[in-house]
């Protein structure tokens, strides 16, 4: 049992290492070309589903796909009425935390699952094993998430949909082809 249970642990730890590696930037040089380019970004469309004080979920905007779960847990996004992406940053509340917002250079317990547009399985994902645990807005994850996280209630589940140039840009990472919008469904579990 003592080895299973390590090996699990190791597993676990593989697993994380994967993500941290998965969802790092995609480095200074886009972050310098986004800098030269346009140094204050205002991209980022920010749709709020019509949700209620108790956190209750209302209806997503036109963009995103269908978040499929079971339970709590995602399981899948469904892109069958999802019009192509438009290039631009986009957020939406699924369902508003009554924590404290997150704040720049806290580290964020989440969970998340992460799928390319189109695809029907997603390239990485945390709801079937442990939350995923990283500093945001230092730059040791994609532009996207450090971007729009911050200022998000604790508790909170949200949908983005990422341009290449805030997630991997052009080159391959992994299982996700060079130039693909990043379509995440994350829950802050905390911040500290």
């Amino acid at each position: 049992m003592k080895t299973s249970s390590r090996a699990r642990r190791t597993a676990l730890a593989s697993c994380a290492a994967l993500l941290t590696i998965t969802l790092a930037a995609c480095g200074s040089e886009s972050d310098s070309e986004e800098s030269a380019e346009d140094p204050a970004p205002t991209s980022a469309t920010s749709d709020a589903g019509d949700t209620s004080a108790s956190g209750e979920a209302g209806a997503l905007p036109e963009w995103a796909p269908v978040i499929e779960t079971e339970g709590d847990l995602v399981t899948g996004l469904d892109f069958t009425d999802t019009p192509e992406p438009t290039g631009e940053l986009q957020i939406a509340t699924v369902t508003e935390g009554d924590g404290p917002p997150v704040e720049v250079g806290q580290e964020i317990t989440a969970n998340y699952f992460g799928s390319v547009y189109g695809s029907d399985t997603p390239f990485d994902e945390s709801f079937s094993g442990s939350p995923f645990t990283a500093p945001i807005g230092v730059g040791s994850l994609i532009q996207g998430w450090d971007e729009e996280i911050p200022g998000t209630p604790v508790g909170s589940r949200i949908i983005m949909s990422i341009p290449p140039d805030l997630g991997y840009g052009d080159q391959d990472n992994g299982p996700i082809p060079g130039g693909s919008t990043l379509f995440f469904v994350i829950d802050i579990i905390e911040a500290a």
